[in-house]
């Protein structure tokens, strides 16, 4: 009868285990993100850029889609499965799933084999021992559920570090790219620009010797000459290490020997005005720093449920005999233990009091985390849209500039053939169209480069670049 009632204990016990175990709720969550002092300071402007309202699916991309080319995706595709550092990502998470496996194993009973042996050195007798033993904590209180759920819970924060890692290695070897194609429309603007100097130093020299021209003359454009190659080996070795970055971000040997194309391909999109704020909520980085948030909830709540009584059964099966028996008659003496401990905590010196202030410090750095992840993706948002109107309007002067330039050299080089002009005037003008072309040439390169900055700070949403 004592038995029945032993096992329809255990058995309530089983069903009823983790009665002090409580889920995440979204209010909960939102609860501790709006307590944050980080994001108590924030005032939302007026004129805000996100629309709480929009879908994220209406978003257009074809402002960043303008930047795909085929060798960009094969670039890019190839640096998915080779870059070392996504690559290394990979195991690491790896090991965060099986230890997320590891600790869901406290929830269940875990079974040993003994088998041992001892000599009495009395009577020279031997005996020997054969069992099964096993042990389970009945987890009242949610203590292992909850180690179990902040395991699960990192290992998702995990994985979406592990998606913006590869956001990163994307956006960084689309950087690359666009910097070597800089680096190769500069390469080619100065060889020509040299080529043409060359030939202005010949005619020059040919003007010499009639008398309409002098060693001044000469003299400005064998300068020129010299600074422009020395300016074009600088512009080569950092084109050249351009590649080797590339070359590295792929996982290639850097040789610095990969070629890409030497112009830009037109850009037809412009940027929308807003956005919708569920691109900011879906960002790696803030829904890496949301399942930190839950794995701090999980751990508060474990800490507090160490506080409390643990109980414990365990159980043995086995058989044991002697060397004096026969070796067939040791199954007939069979062993069945079961038993029970509660361990309740008395007395620590307030360790386990100490531990759940810890974990409750701990969840509120992780919630200012989390508003400063959000702050900062506001801040890269504003920043790259700036950058952008910026860069559009220094574009538009630069060309104009460029343009005056031109018209300029040309009534330059009309007076230099009726003599009211020299030379000097004239290199003195090309070299400021040089200045002003590849300042334009900069400036279209930044363009790219923002537009990758402003596609990662609104969260790389469906990752094109994969």
């Amino acid at each position: 009868m004592y038995k029945r009632f032993i096992m329809a204990g255990i058995l309530v016990l089983s069903v009823s285990s983790c009665i002090g175990y409580k889920e995440p709720t979204k209010e909960n969550i939102a609860q501790l993100k709006e307590n944050s002092e980080v994001a108590s300071h924030i005032i939302i402007p007026d004129d805000w850029i996100f629309d709480r309202n929009a879908n994220a699916r209406s978003l257009s991309y074809d402002w960043v889609t303008d930047l795909k080319t085929p060798q960009l995706e094969a670039l890019i595709n190839e640096g998915m499965q080779y870059n070392a550092d996504i690559i290394i990502a990979k195991e690491k998470l790896n090991q965060i799933e099986l230890a997320m496996e590891i600790a869901g194993s406290t929830l269940y009973p875990s079974v040993s084999a003994v088998a041992n042996t001892s000599n009495n050195l009395v009577s020279e007798s031997q005996i020997r021992r054969l069992a099964l033993k096993a042990n389970w904590e009945i987890d009242l209180w949610g203590k292992n559920k909850s180690a179990q759920m902040a395991s699960t819970s990192d290992y998702f924060s995990a994985k979406h570090q592990n998606i913006l890692l590869h956001q990163s290695i994307a956006a960084m070897i689309a950087k690359a790219y666009y910097l070597n194609i800089t680096g190769n429309i500069q390469e080619d603007m100065i060889k020509g620009y040299i080529q043409k100097t060359k030939e202005l130093e010949k005619i020059y020299t040919v003007q010499k010797k009639v008398g309409t021209a002098n060693a001044l003359d000469l003299s400005n454009i064998a300068a020129e000459i010299i600074s422009l190659e020395g300016y074009l080996e600088k512009i080569r070795n950092a084109n050249t290490q351009s590649r080797r970055s590339l070359e590295l971000l792929t996982g290639k040997y850097p040789e610095g020997k990969l070629t890409t194309q030497n112009f830009f391909n037109p850009v037809h999109h412009t940027i929308p005005s807003s956005f919708p704020l569920e691109l900011l909520e879906s960002r790696a980085d803030i829904q890496a720093y949301h399942f930190q948030i839950e794995k701090a909830f999980y751990e508060v709540q474990q800490a507090k449920a160490a506080r409390l009584p643990s109980l414990t059964i365990n159980s043995s099966l086995g058989t044991a005999g002697s060397n004096v028996e026969s070796i067939n008659s040791i199954f007939s003496n069979p062993l069945l233990r079961v038993g029970g401990g509660l361990v309740s905590p008395i007395f620590n010196n307030g360790k386990l009091k100490k531990n759940v202030e810890i974990k409750t410090s701990q969840q509120k750095q992780v919630v200012e985390e989390y508003s400063k992840a959000v702050l900062n993706a506001l801040n890269e948002v504003e920043s790259s849209l700036a950058n952008l109107n910026s860069i559009e309007k220094q574009s538009d002067f630069n060309r104009k500039a460029i343009n005056e330039l031109k018209n300029n050299i040309n009534l330059t080089q009309k007076q230099i053939k009726v003599g009211t002009n020299n030379s000097f005037v004239l290199i003195r003008k090309q070299r400021d169209l040089l200045k002003n072309e590849m300042n334009l040439i900069n400036l279209e390169l930044q363009d790219k480069m923002e537009r990758i900055n402003l596609y990662m700070a609104l969260g790389a949403k469906d990752f094109i670049f994969s």
